[in-house]
């Protein structure tokens, strides 16, 4: 019994499952990153935009965010039960904590302008959402044992 052959998943929740985090993951966040760097440069804040990277960032969360996408697809596409639900939905979390920890600039900023620094510290809600990521990944593993019985009945 092979557990990642393509016979057990449905492509229908597959793309259904990649498409909603594309959403999540790449469209709303490059949206929002390319609104603050318009309101910023349109207020004379250049050098903010270059201080906080934001077009490489853009990039970065863009291809990170792909890569959620497509793990989030096998994910959707495996049935609950499988070894490879778990498997791809785990992976999909720990991407989805990179993701996280990119967009988030690692929980903190600092910008310092001709007049004017500014710091600012929020690792300890960066560090609670990634222990949400961690506890959504733990509960593929939980999925795949609660439903176990019931997805290899279904092989017979």
């Amino acid at each position: 019994m092979n557990e990642f052959s393509i016979h057990h998943g449905k492509w229908s929740k597959g793309l259904l499952a990649a498409a909603g985090a594309l959403v999540k993951y790449v469209a709303v966040p490059i949206l929002l990153l390319f609104i603050l760097t318009g309101l910023l440069e349109s207020a004379g804040g250049e050098e903010f935009v270059q201080q906080l990277a934001l077009p490489e960032l853009t990039t970065l969360v863009a291809l990170l965010g792909a890569i959620v996408a497509a793990l989030t697809f096998f994910r959707g596409f495996y049935p609950m039960g499988s070894l490879s639900r778990m498997a791809f939905g785990v992976a999909s979390m720990a991407a989805a904590g990179v993701w996280l920890w990119t967009f988030t600039k690692g929980g903190s900023i600092a910008l310092e302008g001709s007049d004017i620094a500014l710091g600012i510290d929020y690792m300890a809600l960066v560090l609670l959402l990634l222990l949400a990521v961690v506890l959504r990944g733990a509960s593929f593993v939980a999925e795949m044992l609660t439903y176990r019985k019931e997805w290899l009945a279904t092989l017979s």
